[in-house]
């Protein structure tokens, strides 16, 4: 006699295994769609990343709290993360961000990009207030101006503890550099991302502008203004040219 169709025990048995197997099979999945919208994640805030780049190269500093002025001319796609959520920057840190999966920012997920150079020293200006042609302080005292590729934390030690700010650097200069310029005196930009040095009283020809340089040798003592602070780049040695 020929069957009609499966009896209920064999269509149980059936659903029990493909129950089993769905089962074994969710976890790899929602791990798939997981890894899935952290590289989407990550790839998006890279191209964010070079839109700024691009920005700032031909625009000046990017000034806008959110990303909507980049859509467009510069981003091409939405900002809008795989959770849902816009993708946040932060100007004073110098970063581009996703509050993550949990959809809330500041927590131990979010993916966070620099668009920003590393902190670090990357030139020296000597300016000639009195314009005497020469490094001194007659009428009018000359001082060095130190630009830095991202803003320094006002906290760092540079700036709190600033009468040992010498500290934190080398030169080539003729005299000791603790006794070359103003250290109490050190001033830093409200924008963060210049130092201000005047040369010490009564000084003269302390450095040569073109020839003597300096350089950061402990980054310890200058931060940038990250959520996780990031110590400024050592050993890059700047030339010290004149404005």
């Amino acid at each position: 006699m020929k069957r009609a169709g499966f009896t209920l025990i064999e269509l149980l048995v059936v659903i029990v295994i493909l129950v089993t197997l769905v089962g074994s099979a969710m976890p790899f999945v929602q791990t798939y769609v997981s890894d899935s919208r952290l590289s989407k994640a990550k790839s998006d805030l890279e191209e964010i990343q070079r839109a700024l780049t691009i920005y700032e190269t031909r625009e000046g500093p990017y000034t806008q709290p959110t990303l909507h002025a980049l859509t467009g001319r510069y981003l091409m796609n939405s900002s809008i993360d795989p959770w849902g959520k816009q993708y946040g920057i932060s100007l004073a840190a110098g970063t581009v961000w996703s509050a993550g999966p949990d959809r809330i920012e500041n927590t131990l997920d979010d993916i966070v990009v620099n668009y920003q150079a590393p902190l670090a020293l990357v030139q020296v200006k000597w300016i000639d207030a009195n314009l005497s042609g020469s490094v001194d302080t007659q009428n009018s005292t000359d001082y060095l101006q130190l630009y830095f590729s991202r803003k320094v934390a006002s906290n760092s030690l540079v700036v709190t503890d600033a009468a040992n700010a010498w500290s934190y650097f080398l030169w080539s200069g003729a005299v000791p550099l603790k006794d070359a310029f103003d250290w109490p005196g050190l001033r830093l930009a409200t924008a963060g991302q210049v130092i201000t040095l005047d040369v010490a009283a009564g000084l003269k020809d302390v450095f040569s502008p073109g020839r003597d340089f300096l350089q950061v040798a402990d980054g310890s003592g200058i931060v940038d203004v990250s959520v996780v602070s990031s110590k400024c780049i050592t050993g890059q040695t700047v030339v010290i040219m004149s404005q």
